[in-house]
């Protein structure tokens, strides 16, 4: 265990996320026996000076930045000897929002994206409040923890006037959210992360962007060039159509503003968030099952794995896989059949090898 000035330690094999110039570790708060998440930047690796002054402002931001749906900064920490720096942060139990819908088949019902944007917009009001604008807005950096989502990676977020006309011109954020004005190297602003925001919703519904291309330019032709289309295959309400299709506005004056988005009726029913939270219940009890059978019958997993692996390949379709489940539960839906493949499927390949499928017994 690497120990941080004996209040903090972690081991180098509990990594769980990597940048260009940091890797954050699963670690302890040794006093508590809490879980953190600890951020390790080297100095000497780091040659970009955006990099430099992107962290000094996320860190700026967070410790002035305190809501439940918002990752908490709790130390930081600097070793003058190794040229490292330590930031020390929550612990979020689960992984991120991208993770979340690949695990659930690759898109959200129109419930559970509800419960996602109203946790989003109680974290983006609390920016507003705070005037900062975040400016990458997307799935990945949306944590989520004890079901609570935590919006995070403060990188490119910057002080903003919601009341006036403040305009932004910095190209920055990811290229497939970004709004029309951006990807035109045009001044925009604070309802930049609207458009964001309406494609994220859009993604979690459809599990597709409302227009693909291979580079910012090809992207901002098909944004002017292609109608916003929604796929007729997934049904979705009238309301919630509404509310992807004006946050999708290619002119900022014709787009939501703020108080549209957080005051909107879709958000108004208190039901979706008790229907979630069933579904989440339904997919550990699945799980547990599983558990539960292997344990009883003591089938080592190895020859589990050999049974259901028809073909021989040493990897599991999810047909190979839903043997399983339906022998655990003829009647268990497919959506939670699904779910369980996909939630530990991290190679997001659609297929279990073995290291994936043990874990399922972890």
């Amino acid at each position: 265990m690497i120990k941080i000035q004996n209040k903090y330690s972690y081991s180098e094999e509990d990594l769980i996320g990597e940048g260009a110039y940091s890797k954050v570790y699963k670690g302890l708060f040794d006093k508590t026996n809490e879980f953190v998440a600890v951020k390790v930047i080297d100095w000497s690796k780091v040659k970009d000076k955006y990099y430099i002054s992107g962290f000094q402002r996320e860190v700026r931001i967070l410790r002035d930045l305190e809501h439940e749906n918002i990752v908490k900064i709790i130390d930081m920490i600097h070793d003058p000897c190794l040229n490292r720096e330590y930031l020390i942060m929550e612990y979020c139990d689960s992984q991120n929002l991208t993770n979340f819908i690949y695990q659930s088949g690759g898109l959200l019902n129109e419930n559970v994206s509800k419960i996602v944007l109203q946790q989003l917009l109680t974290a983006l009001n609390e920016l507003i409040k705070k005037e900062y604008l975040h400016r990458d807005i997307k799935p990945e950096n949306i944590l989520i923890h004890k079901r609570t989502l935590k919006l995070a990676d403060f990188g490119f977020s910057v002080k903003a006037d919601y009341s006036g006309n403040q305009l932004f011109r910095e190209n920055v954020g990811t290229p497939l959210y970004m709004a029309p004005q951006i990807l035109e190297n045009k001044h925009y602003s604070v309802k930049s992360d609207i458009w964001s925001i309406g494609v994220m919703a859009y993604q979690m519904i459809f599990g597709e962007y409302p227009w693909i291309a291979d580079d910012p330019t090809q992207l901002l032709k098909s944004i002017k060039s292609q109608k916003l289309y929604f796929p007729s295959h997934i049904s979705i309400s009238d309301d919630f159509k509404e509310f992807i299709k004006n946050c999708l506005q290619y002119e900022e004056k014709d787009r939501y503003n703020w108080d549209d988005l957080i005051e909107h009726k879709i958000f108004k029913t208190k039901y979706v968030i008790q229907k979630n939270y069933t579904k989440i219940e339904h997919l550990q009890e699945s799980i547990n099952q599983i558990r539960q059978l292997q344990k009883k019958r003591g089938t080592p997993l190895e020859q589990l794995f050999t049974n259901l692996d028809m073909d021989g390949d040493k990897k599991l379709t999810f047909e190979e896989f839903q043997v399983l489940l339906l022998y655990v539960d003829n009647r268990m839906e497919i959506n939670i059949q699904k779910g369980i493949f996909y939630r530990y499927n991290v190679s997001k390949n659609n297929l279990l090898n073995f290291n994936e499928f043990s874990r399922i017994f972890c």
